[in-house]
């Protein structure tokens, strides 16, 4: 029994070692990982603030468009003409912007007799 145990400690003993071995392995790889992961997580981050403030980013989004295209009248110069080529955008726009402040219970505003 006590051969048994010996036998048993001593592979104890060999497999700490190769743990141990394989953790340092791993710490020299992930060395070379550090930065690109960063950039990935930095991504993430965003990625997850833009998905809970969207109205943060647009009005950012807004706010950098202004400031390149020369001012608000630039914008609005613009504006004007893509809703003049494009006038289904506009009543894309007024649905979804209807529905975003429509009623959340799904309750409509109208009666029914």
């Amino acid at each position: 029994m006590n051969k048994h145990l010996a036998r048993i400690a001593r592979r104890r003993i060999e497999l700490l070692e190769r743990i141990e071995a394989q953790r340092m392995v791993m710490a020299e790889t992930s060395l070379h990982l550090h930065k690109p992961l960063a950039v990935v997580d930095v991504g993430l981050h965003a990625v997850r603030l833009i998905y809970a403030h969207p109205v943060l980013f647009a009005g950012g989004m807004t706010a950098l468009l202004t400031w390149r295209r020369h001012g608000i009248v630039g914008l609005a110069k613009n504006g004007w003409r893509l809703l003049y080529l494009y006038p289904s955008a506009i009543f894309l726009g007024l649905k979804y912007l209807g529905s975003a402040l429509g009623s959340k219970s799904g309750d409509s505003d109208t009666e029914v007799l």
